[in-house]
């Protein structure tokens, strides 16, 4: 039985990795559909402000703050926050990432397909790696604690699956 991209995407949105990116603050504005909610989502804005919230040292890259639908705009803010989580799990964390970089070339040309939401759940997945390594991380897991408890048990299971896709150096 084939499931289609909207089936897919639904999925996705419900997720316990979403559902705790959700703890951050809304993204989008208000009641919106799943494709407007995933894309705010891959655009890379979002997720952006969070690895800040994470990582507050300062960067120079200039995140595009509208996007709107732009391969080239979308690509370059998925790079920047691939490269600022790379960053950050070598010179704070001091940890090395085995696993493939997600692919934001894949994201940015074609979010709405199946392999590309796999992909930005990589990116979801070393975010959350992030959080609950940083200085601040009693406050990212009291967020995760205030999730019902199906939800916790699936990002718990998440933040074993990015522990090992990370090693010390």
């Amino acid at each position: 039985m084939d499931v289609t991209v909207s089936e897919l995407m639904e999925q996705f949105l419900q997720s316990p990795l979403v559902t705790w990116v959700k703890t951050f603050g809304p993204f989008g504005s208000g009641n919106q559909d799943n494709l407007t909610l995933y894309m705010d989502l891959v655009d890379g804005i979002f997720l952006n402000q969070i690895m800040l919230q994470i990582d507050p040292r300062p960067s120079n890259q200039r995140i595009n703050k509208h996007v709107n639908n732009d391969v080239n705009l979308r690509i370059q803010n998925l790079s920047i926050l691939v490269r600022n989580i790379k960053t950050y799990y070598q010179e704070v964390l001091q940890q090395l990432i085995v696993m493939n970089l997600p692919n934001v070339l894949m994201i940015g040309k074609d979010p709405l397909s199946g392999k590309s939401m796999e992909e930005i759940k990589k990116v979801l997945l070393l975010v959350l790696g992030c959080a609950v390594q940083c200085e601040r991380k009693e406050e990212f897991i009291e967020r995760i604690k205030q999730l019902d408890i199906e939800t916790q048990a699936g990002i718990v299971a998440h933040i074993q699956e990015v522990e090992n896709l990370c090693c010390c150096q």
